[in-house]
């Protein structure tokens, strides 16, 4: 049982991140409203500023034109004459500040100027067609109001104003008719100054005093400050005559305070990230109350679900389990087979061991409670009782010390594991370890051991002691024809029967296959003979194996301690050796082992051993012996024949060393490697044109009987490059009759790859003529054996003319070996042989020395061509 963890609720995060955007969003508008507050409360106060010193300036300038109201009044009251014009435009300046000029001009031109200092040039001025201030006069004389025209350059120097009064007079008839104009000169830094304009710059403001160009519609900016009020400046309109001035004003700082902006941003900030933070701290402790109540109930699932999975585990447990304290009392027990426990369960609890269980094992279980009280834990005692349903019953305790309360009695935990099925297990492994599965007798493990011992008994009380090595002959034939089955049926009875044979203190022993071996303590070489007699008649006995009657012999070889060795493997070895040498005499004896045996047995694996090496270490090579044609003594081939020297064991014989070969399967190694080098030989002669038809190269049995010599051949044929009707192979009767049918299928295959076959030591085996007509055969050699003793010897000619006939009539050539002298030759010749070997024509010669021969006897041959033609 468990409780599904729960996800981090989103709210840990969405909640604090939406009250941190309203709090921002709280706090963005509390800061525009504030932010709005001070823009219009500081655009109010730079209105009111710009108003003050808009008003002061127009206040200025309308002072200072009225003063063409008081020369209107001169012109009309004389009639377009003023008399006296300047004293009064002298005396009416100190009452017009501002003003720089003042004068009349009839007809749009300047006659009278007051003051006349420094304004004498604009005397003759035409005002209505000068190019700058014609459009304007004229404007001003059409309308008949008073203009104001500039800013512009003044005579006197610097910008001014000139406010232009057209005047009309009336004659007596009341017709108005243009006169001309007043007009007054305005200096314009005096009449800004008293508009108090540059004090904006010092109260923070900055302005810029503009108006639009009647004749043009463009801005035109009559003064400013450095820099000049922008677009979004508080503007008051001047109305003046013939237009309007604009007075715009801004602060210097502009319209916001940047400080005061991020200081009040800066706080909300500060306010909306403590709101986010407050919420995320409540929302924190809300997830908190909910994990802990998650981890409460998921601590709950866990405790009951360890609960369940201990009973459950409790449960699964087949053997007993108790709940016993430090004297062995019973507090609780569980079981899951009653029949496992020596009384009920509810009978046992309260009750000591050692009132339910017999006195030892009651011990045992009272030692493993103190052991595991002592260290923690015990385990590995075993016990066995008496069960009434089960019988003899062996458990193995383990007990471990139970954790309680300070105060509480020391309690254990003991297991009682059934191990009766492992214990006999065991019994088995161990049987199965030391006695052969199949007929129950001892195995070599078994037999070693009591072997040394019967040894060590033997070296101390002076004794003998036999070793007997027994192997079954031809047992080989009944598993190929009746089956293992029944071969394992034969062992087992050979078994029983060589077991009636033995004393009681003997041991006989199966080492594998059809090989026995019997120790016989406390004997001689008579007594070891005597039982060895007797088992040969009792192996000569027949043996009823279901439907079928067997018989079959057995070789026995026999080794005694301490003459033959004084080891059980020295003395297995040399029984073994000596049973080799009963088969080799005939089968079905016992022969004792000599020292004769152990000189030819060191021969032997000192041979054996060398010749794992001879190959790679090339201490191989090929003699060649030609065969000569008899009728002609033209060489019609050539015998490859092994040759082996060891530097330390000199020349060995291929008779001593090739049995060895086939005994140990090396025989396929060196096999393979003389028929790729004598094909490669042969080759090599062939391009060299030298006389040689075919090679010869012995098969033994063991590579007539593997199933990969027809390729291996081609293999070898392929890589030379020679052609195969140029090959040769001998095989001897034996290979060729053990098996016929294997060696037919086998012959056919290498006659269809083109490679000729020839039958060596043909007489000396027991050949098959029923079979030897069926084989493809191509050449018979008779043994030498049989041409030795042709001049004395009147059977062995007529074996070999009965040979040599028989051939004929098969459609067969021979070759007869051994041919030394002429009276043989001559013989052979007689009968009709066809070719012949031996040391008449040349003796077997290495490769160099074989092609020098082959050179000579071609360039004989040539010479003797030569010499007949």
């Amino acid at each position: 049982m468990s409780v599904a963890a729960p996800r981090p609720p989103r709210r840990l995060l969405a909640v604090p991140l939406a009250v941190f955007a309203l709090a921002a969003a709280c706090a963005a508008a509390m800061v525009w409203t504030l932010e709005r507050q001070d823009r219009a409360q500081l655009r109010a106060q730079v209105a009111d500023i710009a108003g003050d010193h808009a008003n002061a300036l127009q206040r200025a300038i309308g002072l200072a034109l009225s003063a063409n109201n008081a020369l209107v009044a001169l012109v009309r009251e004389g009639q377009g004459t003023v008399t006296q014009f300047e004293e009064i435009g002298t005396q009416m300046l100190p009452f017009y500040p501002g003003i720089a000029a003042m004068g009349l001009s009839p007809g749009g031109v300047v006659r009278q100027v007051v003051p006349r200092q420094g304004n004498a040039g604009t005397i003759g001025f035409d005002q209505l067609n000068d190019p700058r201030q014609g459009a304007e006069s004229e404007r001003a004389r059409e309308s008949g109001q008073l203009t104001l025209a500039g800013p512009m350059e003044l005579v006197q120097g610097g910008l001014g104003v000139v406010g232009r009064q057209p005047v009309y007079l009336e004659d007596d008839l009341g017709q108005r008719s243009f006169w001309g104009f007043t007009y007054v000169t305005i200096r314009l830094s005096e009449v800004l100054a008293a508009a108090r304009l540059p004090q904006l710059i010092e109260r923070g403001c900055r302005y810029r005093l503009w108006r639009i160009r009647p004749d043009t519609g463009h801005e035109q900016t009559i003064a400013a400050s450095t820099p000049a009020a922008s677009a979004d400046a508080v503007s008051r309109v001047l109305t003046l005559p013939n237009g309007q001035w604009t007075l715009s004003l801004i602060p210097a700082a502009g319209w916001g305070a940047p400080g005061v902006l991020a200081l009040r941003c800066a706080v909300g900030l500060l306010f909306a990230l403590l709101m986010a933070y407050l919420a995320h701290l409540l929302v924190a402790l809300k997830a908190h109350e909910r994990g802990l109540a998650h981890q409460v109930a998921q601590r709950t699932a866990e405790i009951q679900a360890t609960q369940q999975q201990l009973r459950a585990i409790i449960d699964a447990v087949p053997d007993p389990l108790f709940e016993i304290d430090l004297d062995g009392r019973c507090c609780s027990v569980h079981s899951q087979r009653a029949e496992l426990l020596v009384a009920p369960a509810d009978a046992l609890v309260g009750r000591n061991v050692t009132q339910v269980l017999p006195a030892l094992a009651a011990q045992s279980v009272l030692e493993v409670l103190h052991e595991a009280q002592s260290r923690g834990w015990s385990t590995g005692r075993q016990i066995m009782l008496d069960l009434p349903r089960l019988g003899s019953t062996w458990f193995e305790l383990s007990a471990a010390r139970k954790p309680d309360g300070a105060d509480a009695r020391p309690r254990l935990i003991l297991l009682a594991r059934d191990i009766t099925q492992q214990r006999e297990a065991q019994e088995r492994v161990q049987h199965l370890a030391h006695f052969d599965p199949l007929t129950d007798l001892p195995n070599r493990t078994l037999l070693a051991e009591r072997a040394r011992r019967h040894i060590a008994d033997a070296q101390a009380r002076g004794e003998q002691l036999a070793t007997l090595f027994l192997d079954l002959d031809h047992f080989k034939n009944v598993n190929d024809s009746l089956g293992h089955r029944v071969g394992d049926i034969l062992l087992v009875a050979v078994a029983r029967r060589l077991e009636s044979l033995l004393r009681p203190q003997d041991t006989l022993s199966r080492l594998g296959g059809d090989e026995f071996l019997l120790l016989l303590p406390s004997s001689h070489a008579a007594h070891a003979g005597e039982v060895a007699t007797r088992i040969l008649s009792a192996m000569a006995q027949p043996f009823q194996v279901e439907p079928y009657e067997l018989s079959t012999t057995a070789s026995v070889g026999i080794a005694l301690y301490p003459a033959d060795g004084d080891s059980f493997d020295t003395l297995c070895q040399r029984a073994d050796a000596a049973m080799y040498q009963a088969k080799r005499g005939g089968r079905n004896r016992h022969g004792f082992f000599t020292a004769d045996l152990q000189a030819r047995s060191v021969r032997t694996l000192q041979i054996e051993n060398a010749l794992r090496r001879a190959l790679e270490r090339g201490q191989l090579e090929l003699h060649y012996q030609p065969q000569v044609s008899l009728a002609t003594r033209q060489i019609v081939g050539a015998e490859a024949l092994l040759r082996w020297r060891h530097p330390e064991l000199g020349q060995v014989s291929p008779a001593e060393f090739i049995p060895v070969a086939e005994n140990s399967g090396m025989i396929l190694a060196i096999g393979e490697w003389v028929l790729r080098t004598a094909v490669h030989d042969a080759k090599r002669w062939l391009d060299m044109h030298l006389p040689l038809p075919a090679i010869s190269v012995n098969l033994s049995a063991v590579q007539c009987r593997h199933p990969q010599l027809p390729e291996m051949v081609a293999r070898c044929l392929r890589q030379a490059g020679l052609p195969a009707r140029r090959l040769e192979l001998e095989l001897t009767e034996s290979a060729a009759i053990d098996d016929p049918a294997a060696a037919l299928a086998m012959m056919e295959q290498l006659h269809g790859r083109g490679v000729r076959l020839s039958m060596d030591d043909f007489g000396t085996g027991y050949s098959s003529l029923s079979a030897l007509k069926r084989f493809q055969i191509h050449k018979l050699k008779i043994d030498q054996s049989f041409v030795r003793d042709l001049d004395a010897d009147a059977n062995d000619r007529a074996i070999v003319s009965a040979i040599i006939r028989m051939a004929q009539a098969l459609g067969m050539q021979t070759t007869a070996e051994g041919v030394e002298t002429e009276g043989q030759l001559e013989f052979l010749r007689e009968q009709g042989c066809d070719a012949g070997q031996g040391y008449l024509f040349g003796r077997p010669l290495p490769a160099d020395a074989f092609e020098a021969y082959l050179r000579t006897h071609r360039d004989n041959q040539a010479t003797a061509e030569h010499v007949g033609s």
